[in-house]
C-alpha cells in the first residue's frame, strides 16, 4: 500500500468517524428522554460502548492473529488516550463540569477496575477464566448505572434534543452511528498501521499510540460532539464507560475468543494508565470542572508518554 492510499485512508476514517458520532450522540441524547435515563448513565452505557466498539474488533482481530501484545497494547493505549489527550483537548475547547455523584462514584470505580485488570495482568497473562469475570463485572456495572442514573443528575434534554421523535428513529441513528464508527475506525486503523509499519514500528509501538490512537478517535469525536451540545455529563461519561467498556468487556471478549499474554515490556505503559486515572480522579475531586488548565497539563503528559514511547527508553522497557 502507498503512503499516499495510507493518508487517503485516515483521511476517509476521519471523515466516517466524525458523521457516526454525530448520528449516536443525537440518537442516544433522544433515548434518555424517552427512558427517563439520564445523560451521564446514556454516555457511560450505549455512546461507551458504541464507541469501544473499535477497540473491541481491533482487539480480537489482533488476538486471532496471534498478536496478542497488539490486543493488550490497544485497550491500554486507548485508556491512556481517552482521558490524557481527548478530555485535555475537550478541556481546551470548553469548561466541561462534572456532577458531584460522578466524581464521587463513577470515577473512583473506574480507578478500582484499574487496578484490579492490572492485578489480573501481574502474571503476564489473561486466561478465559479471567475473561468471564471481567464479563461478569462489565453486567453488574451495566446495571448499577442504570439503576442509580434513572433521573438526569444536572440537567434535562430539551435544549440539546428538541422535539421527541418516535423511538424506532432514535434506534436508527444509534445503529447508524455505531456502524459509522466501526467502519470509520476500521479504515482509519488500517491507515495508520499500513503507515507506521512502512516507517519500521514495532507492532507493540503501534498498538499502543497509532492504534490506540485510532480507536479512540470515536471517543473525541463523541466528547466534541456532546460538550458542544452543553451535555457535560455525556461527555465526561462517554470516556469514563469507554474506558471502563474496554477493561471489562473489550480485555474480556477478547481472552474469552484467546487467552493473552503480555511482554514484560508493556508493564510501564499498564502503570501510565493507572497513574491518569488517579490524576483525573483527583483533579475531579478538587477542581470539579475540566477546563483550559486539565487541558494543558493532560496534553502534556500525553505528549511525554508518546515521545517516552517512541523513545524507548531501556530503563522503562
Amino acid at each position: 500500500m502507498t503512503h499516499l492510499i495510507a493518508i487517503l485512508l485516515l483521511v476517509v476514517g476521519l471523515a466516517v468517524l466524525i458523521i457516526g458520532a454525530d448520528a449516536l450522540v443525537r440518537g442516544a441524547a433522544q433515548l434518555a428522554k424517552h427512558m427517563g435515563l439520564s445523560p451521564f448513565a446514556i454516555g457511560v452505557t450505549v455512546v461507551a460502548f458504541g464507541t469501544s466498539a473499535p477497540e473491541l474488533f481491533a482487539s480480537v482481530g489482533a488476538a486471532l492473529q496471534g498478536q496478542t501484545e497488539m490486543a493488550i497494547g490497544n485497550v491500554v493505549g486507548s485508556n491512556i488516550a481517552n482521558i490524557a489527550l481527548i478530555l485535555g483537548i475537550g478541556g481546551m475547547l470548553m469548561p466541561i463540569a462534572i456532577h458531584r455523584r460522578v466524581r464521587m462514584s463513577e470515577i473512583p470505580i473506574m480507578v478500582i477496575l484499574t487496578i484490579i485488570t492490572m492485578v489480573l495482568l501481574f502474571d503476564l497473562m489473561l486466561s478465559r477464566l479471567e475473561g468471564v469475570g471481567l464479563i461478569v463485572g462489565l453486567i453488574m456495572y451495566v446495571i448499577y448505572i442504570i439503576k442509580t442514573h434513572k433521573e438526569d443528575i444536572e440537567h434535562g434534554l430539551d435544549d440539546a434534543v428538541g422535539a421527541i421523535k418516535p423511538v424506532w428513529i432514535d434506534l436508527l441513528y444509534i445503529v447508524l452511528g455505531c456502524v459509522g464508527l466501526g467502519v470509520g475506525a476500521r479504515v482509519l486503523v488500517i491507515g495508520a498501521t499500513d503507515l507506521a509499519q512502512a516507517v519500521g514500528i514495532s507492532a507493540g509501538i503501534i498498538a499502543t499510540t497509532i492504534v490506540a490512537f485510532g480507536t479512540s478517535v470515536p471517543e473525541l469525536a463523541a466528547t466534541i460532539r456532546a460538550a458542544a451540545a452543553k451535555q457535560a455529563d455525556m461527555a465526561v461519561g462517554n470516556i469514563v464507560g469507554s474506558n471502563v467498556f474496554n477493561l471489562l468487556s473489550v480485555l474480556g471478549v477478547t481472552a474469552l475468543v484467546k487467552p493473552l499474554n503480555l511482554d514484560p515490556a508493556m508493564n510501564w505503559h499498564i502503570w501510565i494508565m493507572l497513574a491518569v486515572a488517579l490524576l483525573l480522579m483527583i483533579w475531579a475531586i478538587v477542581r470539579p470542572v475540566i477546563a483550559k488548565g486539565f487541558g494543558v497539563l493532560f496534553l502534556l503528559v500525553y505528549l511525554g508518554y508518546v515521545i517516552l514511547s517512541y523513545a524507548e527508553i531501556p530503563a522503562l522497557s
